[in-house]
């Protein structure tokens, strides 16, 4: 079995979708930093927009330059957990700005400028952490599937609509009130709710690829619509079947998979299990 490593280690070829997210990433960090400190010096709203427009023009540029000069960017983000955490943390202040702000009934530009910056790069780093995931996956998966079957993730239901619905009715009524402060607020949360549904795969779309379980030489890929996870043999102790429930057992971070989500559990786990014994006799040959 070849090591992840070593597959990952040639240059990959950047998507559109992953370059434009880095320059607007980088554009609302550098620009919201800016505007706030421009806030906290009391200018006018006019010139807050001016500071923020001008440092969300100059971070795009940047990051389009690293993008370009870094072709190994997604695949260094994307195969770590942590390096993955670490793009929304610029974001988390604005969970704290949130609550103050969505309670306040009198728009202040400091607050508004902090937390509109702090919630769009929570969800931007999620969205960027998810894309640089799904190239390194492509990166250490690119021979074609052993095996693959057709796979409904998780869905979100009414439930998980109606909570996007009563923020965005929650949005509507400061916005009538004339709390614009925190209609942005809400309006940044039920966005970033709902990209994570698209995501996640929460919700049936006709765009996207098909939701598939892949069985690849070096791990498991759950293939979403938009993103892919990646599951290495290595990391995998156990494949069990309890009742409807496919378990991979891997510490903290085990997969399961219902039968409602995939249909023929016993094919995929004698898969798994073949693949698993196939593994570790490629590890035990290694010196």
């Amino acid at each position: 079995m070849t090591p992840l490593n070593s597959l990952a280690s040639g240059s990959t070829r950047l998507s559109a979708g992953f370059r434009a997210v880095v320059a607007l990433y980088a554009g609302v960090l550098l620009g919201g930093v800016a505007a706030s400190v421009a806030a906290a010096q009391s200018a006018s709203s006019t010139a807050l927009a001016a500071v923020f427009l001008g440092g969300l023009a100059t971070g795009a540029v940047a990051g389009v330059v690293v993008a370009r000069a870094d072709e190994r960017l997604p695949i260094r983000l994307g195969r770590n957990r942590r390096r993955r955490a670490l793009l929304v943390v610029p974001g988390i202040p604005g969970l704290v700005g949130a609550a103050t702000v969505a309670s306040s009934w009198s728009p202040i530009a400091s607050p508004f400028v902090a937390t509109g910056s702090s919630l769009s790069l929570l969800v931007l780093g999620y969205v960027l952490g998810e894309l640089a995931r799904t190239e390194y996956v492509e990166a250490v998966t690119a021979d074609e599937p052993a095996d693959s079957w057709r796979w409904t993730p998780p869905g979100g239901g009414m439930a998980y609509t109606l909570v996007a619905l009563g923020w965005l009715v929650l949005a509507l009524i400061n916005a009538a009130g004339g709390n614009w402060t925190a209609t942005v607020v809400w309006v940044l949360i039920t966005m970033g709710w709902i990209v994570g549904g698209l995501v996640e795969g929460r919700w049936q779309t006709r765009w996207g690829a098909t939701p598939e379980i892949r069985i690849h030489e070096n791990g498991l890929v759950k293939q979403r619509p938009f993103t892919k996870t990646f599951v290495p043999w290595e990391d995998v102790s156990h494949v069990r079947l309890h009742e409807d429930e496919l378990v991979l057992d891997r510490g903290l971070f085990d997969v399961r998979l219902e039968r409602s989500e995939l249909a023929d559990l016993e094919a995929v786990r004698e898969t798994i299990e073949r693949r698993l014994e196939t593994a570790g006799a490629d590890a035990r040959l290694v010196p």
